[in-house]
């Protein structure tokens, strides 16, 4: 909509140097890094029960949010209006409706507030919210639309995930049906997208672009369950209120998971570069995608499942 222009337009026309930066730093607390900074915390060093709670929760949003992205398939605002830069060039291009960033932060720290009660944390999460939305439109990658889209479908899934799982003592029969349903529609995603690109050739780049967010999501749902259930079986890792070893315990977390993801990004790099794909090459580009699935599966299976293995084997 025209007024959505303008809105990005008058928010572009306060840029300077340090609105720059200062909105570069806001949009990072719906980014990754924040997410599994957050989550990994809650669930090492706070509240285990909690921790798990929060994570389906906040997969499950984000999950949503990547298939939201392909139906309505809205192209972003500086890709539309050539007057609108994209203050954060390095980020892909992918779809804009509804804003992950803000959904992100939205289920985020509006779960942590459901999980928690306390209500500086009520605060924070409209706090943040809000702000991470202005980022987004400031920086020329959304729409207003997109923003209250994501947040607000970011406030109403912490709202019932919390209450049903509330009543729940045992997720076990949730995750298996997960685990089914993202199976299933991950191989239908590819089926479809395998048809939607093919032709006289097939567009290797644009079958891997259109299916890459899909698989980190479905990566991340199915490596959480899988590390889940492993931590319930074989280590039963406990919480304590130790601050000194809690925060020992948050920053390898951290440090490990992040290796992880770095890691083997740049081992299946050596495998298949997506950006060294050309046409008719379904098989590389179909490989590309199902590594970045597999890459987010061992990240989370080792954060949530192996990771605590560690904990009791350090005594932290």
């Amino acid at each position: 909509m025209p007024f959505e222009l303008e809105i990005i337009h008058w928010l572009q026309s306060l840029s300077n140097t340090f609105l720059d930066y200062l909105f570069i730093f806001i949009t990072f607390f719906g980014e990754e890094e924040v997410v599994i900074g957050l989550l990994g915390g809650i669930y090492w060093s706070v509240d285990k029960k909690i921790g798990e709670r929060l994570g389906i929760t906040v997969f499950i949003s984000l999950g949503l949010n990547s298939i939201l992205k392909i139906i309505f398939m809205r192209v972003r605002p500086y890709l539309v209006d050539s007057t609108i830069t994209n203050l954060r060039p390095s980020t892909s291009p992918g779809y804009s409706m509804p804003s992950g960033h803000t959904q992100s932060a939205s289920t985020v720290f509006f779960g942590i507030y459901q999980f928690f009660r306390k209500k500086w944390l009520l605060i924070t999460a409209i706090v943040i919210t809000v702000l991470v939305g202005i980022s987004r439109m400031y920086l020329g990658v959304h729409y207003l639309t997109d923003v209250i889209v994501g947040g607000l479908l970011g406030f109403i899934i912490t709202y019932y995930m919390y209450r049903w799982l509330n009543k729940k003592e045992d997720l076990s029969r949730i995750y298996e049906i997960i685990l089914i349903l993202s199976g299933v529609f991950l191989f239908a995603f590819y089926i479809i997208n395998l048809l939607k690109y093919s032709g006289t050739t097939f567009q290797s780049k644009d079958f891997f672009e259109s299916t890459s967010s899909i698989s980190e999501m479905i990566g991340v749902l199915v490596g959480f369950i899988i590390g889940v259930k492993i931590e319930h079986k074989y280590i039963n890792f406990e919480n304590h209120k130790n601050l000194l070893k809690n925060i020992l315990r948050f920053v390898l977390g951290v440090a490990v998971v992040m290796i992880v993801r770095l890691g083997l990004k740049e081992l299946f790099l050596l495998i298949v570069n997506p950006d060294d794909l050309i046409e008719n090459q379904a098989l590389l580009s179909i490989s590309a995608s199902l590594l970045d699935f597999l890459r987010y599966v061992i990240m989370v299976v080792v954060g949530i499942g192996i990771y605590p293995l560690l904990i009791k084997k350090l005594k932290i």
